[in-house]
């Protein structure tokens, strides 16, 4: 007998290993970092709104916890030593992490991979009427509203220097760069997004205008700063000093990753943002705008970030053909 259930011990063992695996990875899940940006940012409720549906397509696998950073560059450093996985920054300083180029000279990242496109936002530059401005190489010497730190700044200031414009900046925060419009302080300023609330509230008070760039600027731009103009055309009646269409300063807001997540992790990821992404960009107001609908569309005509493994074999399954240069060097190793 005792012989007996021995034999049947030594039998049923592989099965009992094989089944306490699959309750433990049942149980395993994969704990995400998201990093957002400031709380009092609506940016911060987009990265939410896709945490959420990651969340609820994988319950018990996925396991996403979104961290407030002090915004889009944060991000990439963050990303670069671990500390997040993934989180929102603009494409064309991803690219400049990547490359090692810029404001990251010498300090390349190429362990970063992009998810999506993103959705682009414009960048307005606003003048009291009152002045005689009326474009943007008329700044030079102009008291100019400066909010340090942020991504519209950055590329402003990028802007500027490959037009030779070299504005008096007033460094001050984003609130205080109102009042300073307001009082006269400053006769320049910038602010990113589409019907700003602050601009609102500045027209409300006193008239503006809202300079336009042109294609030679952006051109310019990117002959000096490879990959950092970005540009698009904000519609007339946007605010009430915009006449009539006209070429804005723009950026793309994506979200990069870490390479060396998961594979699956990753297509997982991306899989429930495009399953979800009509209900996310009606429900959030900037990306509605931004038309981050198309997500595939808009990477393949503004990042140059490679995408990750996970991200190409998802869309792969979708029947899309990935650009080489979205395609990732762990890939093109493979071929």
């Amino acid at each position: 007998m005792f012989r007996v259930c021995l034999k049947f011990l030594f039998l049923i063992m592989p099965l009992l290993f094989v089944f306490s695996v699959k309750v433990s990875l049942a149980k395993t899940k994969y704990h995400i970092k998201w990093g957002a940006t400031s709380v009092r940012s609506g940016l911060y409720a987009n990265t939410v709104a896709m945490a959420k549906v990651v969340n609820k397509a994988y319950p018990g696998e996925i396991e996403i916890v979104v961290v407030e950073t002090g915004g889009f560059l944060e991000n990439l450093a963050r990303i670069q030593r671990k500390a997040i996985q993934l989180g929102p920054a603009d494409a064309s300083a991803g690219y400049a992490n990547y490359a090692g180029i810029i404001d990251f000279q010498g300090k390349p990242n190429p362990d970063l991979r992009s998810l999506w496109g993103g959705y682009i936002t414009p960048i307005h530059i606003v003048v009291n009427a009152k002045e005689k401005i009326d474009s943007v190489n008329d700044l030079n010497g102009v008291s100019f509203a400066f909010n340090p730190g942020t991504t519209s700044g950055r590329l402003v200031d990028l802007l500027f220097k490959a037009l030779g414009i070299k504005p008096e900046y007033k460094m001050m925060g984003i609130g205080a760069s109102v009042d300073a419009m307001k009082s006269g302080v400053v006769k320049a300023w910038y602010k990113a997004g589409y019907k700003d609330s602050a601009i609102l509230d500045l027209e409300s008070v006193m008239d503006i205008k809202i300079l336009p760039v042109t294609k030679e600027m952006i051109d310019k731009f990117n002959s000096i700063y490879p990959g950092q103009g970005i540009s698009m055309t904000i519609p007339a009646g946007l605010f009430k000093s915009v006449q009539k269409p006209q070429l804005s300063l723009a950026y793309i807001v994506t979200d990069f990753v870490h390479k060396d997540v998961p594979e699956e992790v990753v297509y997982k990821i991306v899989k429930a943002v495009w399953e979800n992404r009509k209900e996310i960009s009606q429900s959030v107001l900037t990306l509605k705008e931004g038309n981050f609908e198309d997500m595939f569309g808009i990477a393949v005509k503004y990042i140059k970030v490679p995408l990750h493994p996970g991200a190409v074999k998802f869309y792969r399954e979708k029947g899309y053909s990935i650009p080489d240069h979205l395609i990732p060097p762990e890939l093109k190793t493979k071929r």
